[in-house]
């Protein structure tokens, strides 16, 4: 199962970096690359995507590990289905209350950060850039660390987050250095792609936790069921 997951998570990134192309496009666009010289730009885009990288493994071993105490208390089929409810409530009311936690909640301390790190650009500003942007409240992200905590594994909470982000790294590195690639209005209508993910992986999690195809012994660990006539 959880094969299924670390393909579930990096198609989640790739499809889902087309939404960031519409988020987060503009903040890589605004990087301060064309400030530092020639041979250093390139290590520079490299280590901003390693920062949001590593804070989103960051984020999957803390939720990862939470979901490995739900395993041991063997609520791992509950868990499951409450994601899956959640991502569709998500859905549904994503222009209501629950919008506002992918807008301005929880990101002042994120941004004056990030405003320091941009006036003196160097190697370890974009690292922490990188990083502090990982930590910025975003719809996908919560979709994501929604599906790391159901893998009831801190290392695999790590991983899934951890290809999430990588998947996310080819449109935004299109986007700021073949800008035309995504224009303004291709880039805004993105968006619509993130119900669709959504649902869908919200429907993952249902038939995981209505359908188990195993089942938890004493210890916590999964073991597979055998079907047979």
């Amino acid at each position: 199962m959880q094969n299924v997951w670390i393909i579930a998570a990096l198609t989640t990134g790739l499809v889902g970096s087309l939404h960031c192309v519409g988020m987060c496009g503009p903040l890589a666009m605004a990087l301060p690359v064309g400030r530092l010289p020639r041979s250093q730009r390139g290590l520079a885009m490299g280590l901003y995507h390693l920062g949001r990288i590593t804070a989103y493994s960051g984020l999957g071993l803390l939720v990862g590990t939470v979901g490995q105490g739900f395993l041991l208390a063997g609520l791992q089929r509950s868990v499951s289905i409450t994601a899956g409810l959640f991502l569709l409530a998500w859905v549904l009311f994503q222009h209501g209350k629950l919008a506002g936690l992918t807008r301005t909640g929880g990101r002042s301390w994120v941004t004056k950060a990030m405003s320091r790190f941009l006036q003196s650009p160097t190697l370890q500003a974009f690292t922490g850039l990188g990083f502090l942007n990982g930590l910025l409240p975003c719809g996908f992200l919560y979709v994501a660390l929604t599906g790391a905590i159901t893998t009831g594994s801190a290392a695999t909470g790590a991983l899934y987050m951890a290809l999430f982000g990588l998947g996310t790294v080819p449109a935004l590195l299109l986007v700021r250095f073949v800008p035309t690639f995504f224009p303004v209005n291709l880039r805004r209508r993105f968006s619509v792609l993130m119900p669709v993910i959504t649902i869908a992986l919200a429907f993952l999690l249902l038939v995981r936790g209505f359908y188990p195809s195993t089942v938890i012994d004493h210890t916590g660990h999964e073991v597979p069921i055998c079907h047979t006539k």
